[in-house]
């Protein structure tokens, strides 16, 4: 009998314009031991299906047809008690933000402690061991001093660690992850994944995992549903699914993702076009007309529902014969401006040392203050119409550069814009603020939600001159349609607008300053792969017209190695290697960056990946190690020199620059991280 079986459900959100359809007969089963893979972008009802298993909707969720039957019982009947009593323990959930899932003014050993306490029945004391139990098997270091920490001193691996141990506390029967990897760098997400997956063959947990990300499904699924407007349009073994799509929503998933050796000035990634359709008037026929490319009079007549592909295939498509057959079009790029070797802005040496508060310090001045070295050194140059990528992991001191480059935090070093030079940073004038911009990771903080879009986007164009009150509007529908938005937009408030239509009104907010160069922080970490990629073409188009220079931030291996031209790693506040994308993944390369390549999630199966695992945890930023910071996790250490001294970013034999003690001669015979069939024709080329 399966864990869980999801048989018809219908789920509804009741609004002032009528009932909104979230979930419409989707159904799903999920044996002991197997993990599932729930598949698609924002709004296609993932999450609503997940907290629809314990009854965890909203006031204005309901639940109005079908059946949840869980190891044979009905969910639906169940009494507010009985659900009490299977919610962790016998299912278990962890949410995708571990920042917001923890109680901060407890600690982390309290909060686990209780659902022990809870489901269990032990004492405190019992508890607390339990739970230091767990925090070892969790693999979290020093689990008997990590009890008393609060969730504020834990990095974002160790908190979604800690809710990992807090779900397996009562070794659930299932198991539901809803994005628990999306606010992690790329080297966390790959050992809280492999985590996962060894707890689960451990405990033999039924697993859900909702995710956009396909190359997460890739790794750690067994079978996939694809899941879009609240139907399940395919699902079958994971790689019959990633390598042979009969859905044309999950084709356009896949093809929306770059795939590894792609450039995006080769050309642009498909994107799925489109209104996404009304939940609360459903268009009758098959759901994905409104988007699919390969429309025809069939499809809009009578609800389109799964049927066989194969002996182990289902897909919602009255074209399954077909669609296979039919090449989707290449999306070529534009005319690409012609480089130039001068550099537009340049920073060199910059330190950003943040001073950690001593409360004895006045009574003690004696005592030596500490500083966290944010960034310690760091020089970087971006060329006119050039896109230099940034990548590290979190608190590797890549956001910190970008902040001292716009000269908003206090730094040291010098930064120079067009042979105009500022020392120190924060010296800046008016006309650099002008021609370097930012886009922030996070539209919502960003976007200012009691002003309009007109307000948002006509601010800097007054604030800088750009426009007067008289053509102030004209220019802003202007930059709304440069970015693909509809001029009524300027009429909306941000809570209107969906994730990408925000970070498209930033981009639009940027670019009304007419900047030389935009810092690109993170900006598609929080978005859908196809809402991804409609954004990264949208800047590569905008770059090709007016010749902007970008520095992309970003923890995708994948997509910054498509985006970029050059690419600069950072670890703990320094470069330890820095070069063309293409020679940056390719051997030599520095162990740090060897590791992050292989942490990278690729949802083509025929690329085949060299897991490379560091060593422990960073080392406290408050007592960096001497010589190359790196050594306590590198698994290449070449001996007592890394510990001793400083590696220099120097280019040796012809090759681009690389901070590391081991010889030239040895990184240059690693074999790649990335190896395939597809590769080698790329590499060929």
């Amino acid at each position: 009998m399966p864990v869980l079986t999801i048989d018809n459900l219908h789920v509804d959100y009741k609004t002032r314009s009528g009932p909104l359809h979230a979930v419409r007969g989707a159904s799903l089963s999920i044996e002991q031991g197997e993990v599932l893979g729930l598949v698609g972008e924002s709004g296609s009802g993932k999450s609503t299906l997940a907290y629809s298993i314990v009854r965890y909707l909203g006031g204005n969720g309901r639940i109005v047809g079908g059946k949840i039957l869980f190891q044979g019982r009905d969910v639906l009947r169940m009494s507010e008690r009985d659900l009490a009593g299977l919610r962790g323990s016998e299912i278990s959930m962890v949410y995708q933000d571990p920042h917001t899932s923890l109680n901060p003014a407890l600690t982390v050993g309290e909060q686990v402690a209780e659902v022990v306490m809870v489901h269990k029945g032990m004492d405190r004391r019992a508890a607390m061991a339990e739970t230091e139990r767990l925090f070892t098997l969790v693999n979290l270091s020093g689990p008997r001093f990590m009890l008393g920490k609060y969730p504020h001193e834990l990095s974002g691996g160790e908190k979604q660690r800690v809710l990992i141990a807090s779900a397996f506390s009562c070794d659930p029967k299932l198991l539901i992850l809803d994005e628990p990897t999306t606010a992690l760098d790329a080297t966390t997400a790959a050992e809280v994944l492999e985590l996962l997956a060894d707890l689960q063959r451990h405990f033999q947990t039924a697993v859900l995992y909702i995710t956009h990300d396909l190359g997460i499904v890739a790794r750690v699924a067994q079978r996939i549903q694809v899941i879009y407007a609240g139907q399940i349009v395919e699902t079958g073994p994971t790689r019959d699914v990633l390598t042979d799509p009969r859905h044309p929503y999950t084709r356009s998933l896949l093809d929306s993702v770059p795939r590894p050796g792609s450039s995006i000035h080769e050309q642009r990634l498909p994107t799925v076009t489109g209104p996404f359709p009304n939940l609360r008037a459903v268009p009758g026929g098959c759901v994905f007309q409104s988007r699919c490319p390969f429309v025809a009079d069939t499809c809009r007549q009578g609800r389109v529902e799964l049927r066989p592909a194969s002996p182990t295939r289902e897909a919602a498509c009255v074209r399954l014969e077909e669609i296979p057959e039919v090449k989707l079009p290449v999306v070529p790029s534009g005319e690409r401006r012609a480089r130039s070797e001068q550099t537009v802005l340049s920073a060199r040496e910059i330190r950003v040392w943040h001073k950690i508060p001593d409360a004895l310090a006045a009574f003690a001045p004696w005592r030596k203050p500490k500083y966290v070295r944010a960034a310690d050194g760091v020089s970087l140059e971006v060329q006119p119409a050039e896109t230099v990528g940034i990548v590290g992991e979190s608190g590797s001191g890549k956001s910190t550069v970008a902040r001292a480059m716009l000269g908003i935090n206090q730094a040291r070093g010098e930064v120079e814009l067009s042979g105009r030079t500022f020392s120190p940073p924060g010296s800046v004038d008016r006309d650099y603020r002008r021609r370097v911009q930012i886009v922030f990771q996070h539209p919502d903080s960003s976007l200012n939600p009691r002003k309009r879009v007109r307000d948002l986007v006509g601010r800097p164009l007054l604030l800088f001159g750009l426009a007067n009150r008289r053509n102030l509007d004209e220019k802003v529908r202007g930059l709304l349609r440069s970015v693909r938005l509809p001029e009524s937009y300027a009429d909306r408030y941000p809570h209107e607008l969906s994730g990408g239509e925000k970070q498209r009104v930033a981009i639009a907010r940027a670019f009304a300053c007419q900047p030389d160069v935009i810092i690109c922080d993170e900006l598609t970490s929080g978005l859908d792969v196809s809402t991804q990629a409609t954004i990264v073409n949208l800047l590569a188009d905008l770059q090709e017209r007016l010749g902007t220079s970008y520095i992309f931030i970003a923890h995708d291996l994948n997509l910054v190695r498509y985006v970029a031209d050059r690419i600069s790693v950072m670890y703990m506040g320094n470069v330890v290697e820095n070069g063309p994308a293409k020679q940056v993944f390719e051997p030599p390369y520095h162990p740090y960056t060897e590791a992050l390549i292989s942490a990278a999630l690729i949802p083509d199966l025929d690329v085949q990946v060299r897991r490379v695992r560091l060593e422990g945890p960073a080392p406290n930023p408050l007592e960096p190690p001497a010589g190359c910071r790196f050594h306590t996790r590198c698994p290449r250490k070449a001996g007592e020199i890394c510990t001793l001294k400083v590696p220099a970013l120097v280019g040796q034999q012809g090759h681009h620059p690389i901070a590391c003690h081991i010889p030239i001669e040895t990184l240059t015979q690693l074999p790649p991280v990335w190896h395939g069939a597809a590769l080698k024709k790329e590499k060929d080329a």
